[in-house]
């Protein structure tokens, strides 16, 4: 080799040593050093992390059990092969609160949110398949009432008996224990996320707050009309038709109601008492029949808009038998006898009511017909603590000019007196055998009720 010897154990072609700039890829280590192992431990250690965030995230804002109390603790694997990741299923242990010598190794797998802002999801395998976290929590939550119960049980029947035979009582559940435990690793605490319904049971809410929610759920404003459409014998625009509107509302009353006994047992007598019942010329005796007798004494608030008939319908079916007798207003039924069982029917039905409220709207009615119809009302009712006076929804004072006719008291005689010389001309508002009769009839009449008709109570 001109001069130049060979050395043995030397190359004669000459190697390349890869260098490595900050554009090239990084130096790894060596397969199988204790560097790699470290790396790979390291890189295990932040999946396992950021998943146990992730399974915090799920923790603080689930739609699980509303009983189970618990935590699950993720294993952490000597294999660092072992993967942490969404949707993939992962080994975890199972603590029960309220028997912290129970665990159960569980396989989970957690899901990203479908939506923006939306919630994560949890499956425990169960079996060969997957369960939903509610359905599994709930499950163990029920199996450790029965093992529980079972506990009890057999206590009672060692007592009892004294011989000796295979104790139970080292495993408190033998059935929601998994074989698996004695197998299992321990998690460690930074790896536990505590798990618990997020809510509070509804039921366990006070009661203030129940009702609140149940209002608003099902719309109640304070303010209810049962029947919805207006019978008035004048027209009137759309906004008096709909003065008090009903928002639109996820569930209706009746749905609210069966829920289950306890809510109806609270929340029948509650509405019944709080809530303004509005009605017009129809719709307020077939109300009473059907809210039977229990939820009409706990009525206390009643509304009505009887327009410029209010004392005609007063006088059909809510006046004194004398008052009814001396005009018998016609009502046009048939059978015609009908009449005369609907107005004893109403009559027993607001006799057990005893009102907190009776407002009066007085749109459209007669000034000097208030005092008569106010005086109808209040006797007929069974009590009436306060009398309010509204027009189309808004309050009026006392001075107001529709309020004229209650400056003065007058006796049922003069009312009737008054009534009869205004009306006597007009068809449908007395029979005819009273209209064609004079005023010295009329009032020798009401002389064979002196006492009723020359008295000024209620």
């Amino acid at each position: 080799m001109s001069g130049h010897k060979v050395l043995a154990g030397v190359p004669r072609n000459t190697v390349s040593v890869p260098v490595y700039t900050s554009r090239t890829k990084p130096l790894e280590p060596p397969p199988g050093s204790d560097l790699q192992l470290l790396t790979q431990l390291l890189i295990h250690e932040q999946y396992l992390r950021a998943f146990v965030k992730l399974l915090t995230c799920w923790a603080s804002n689930h739609n699980s059990s509303s009983q189970f109390h618990g935590k699950i603790g993720v294993l952490a694997s000597p294999n660092s092969s072992e993967t942490y990741a969404l949707g993939k299923p992962v080994n975890c242990v199972l603590f029960y609160n309220d028997y912290p010598k129970v665990q159960k190794h569980i396989v989970i797998r957690l899901f990203h949110p479908r939506t923006t802002g939306g919630k994560y999801a949890l499956v425990v395998r169960s079996g060969s398949g997957w369960m939903s976290a509610r359905d599994f929590f709930n499950k163990q939550h029920y199996l450790m009432l029965q093992a529980e119960a079972r506990s009890k049980a057999f206590k009672e029947i060692w007592s009892k008996d004294k011989r000796p035979r295979i104790s139970m009582a080292a495993k408190k559940d033998g059935n929601t224990t998994s074989r698996r435990q004695g197998l299992a690793r321990e998690a460690e605490p930074r790896n536990t996320v505590s798990i618990g319904p997020v809510f509070h049971q509804f039921l366990k809410l006070p009661q203030e707050i129940q009702d609140i929610i149940w209002v608003t759920a099902a719309g109640l404003t304070g303010m209810f009309r049962p029947c919805r459409h207006r019978i008035s014998d004048v027209p009137v625009p759309h906004i008096h038709e709909n003065f008090y509107p009903r928002p639109n509302s996820p569930i209706t009353i009746s749905i609210m109601l069966r829920v289950c006994k306890s809510v109806n047992a609270h929340m029948a007598p509650w509405i019944y008492r709080t809530t303004k019942f509005q009605f017009e010329l129809t719709g307020f005796t077939n109300f009473l029949w059907i809210s039977g007798p229990v939820n009409r004494t706990n009525l206390r608030r009643v509304t009505f808009k009887f327009s410029s008939l209010a004392l005609l319908h007063c006088l059909r079916w809510l006046s004194p038998d004398p008052v009814f007798l001396l005009f018998d207003p016609p009502a046009y039924t048939s059978p015609h006898g009908l009449q005369y069982f609907w107005r004893c029917q109403i009559q027993d039905l607001v006799r057990e009511l005893h009102l907190h409220t009776l407002t009066l709207d007085l749109h459209s009615v007669v000034p000097h017909h208030v005092q008569m119809v106010v005086r109808i009302l209040r006797r007929a009712f069974g009590g009436v603590k306060y009398v309010k006076f509204v027009e189309d929804g808004k309050d009026i004072c006392e001075g107001h000019w529709r309020l004229q006719g209650l400056r003065e008291r007058q006796s049922w005689r003069t009312m009737c007196r008054e009534w009869f010389e205004a009306h006597r001309a007009k068809g449908g508002y007395m029979s005819d055998e009273r209209r064609w009769k004079s005023t010295e009839e009329l009032e020798k009449d009401m002389d064979a009720e002196r006492n009723f008709f020359d008295s000024l109570d209620d």
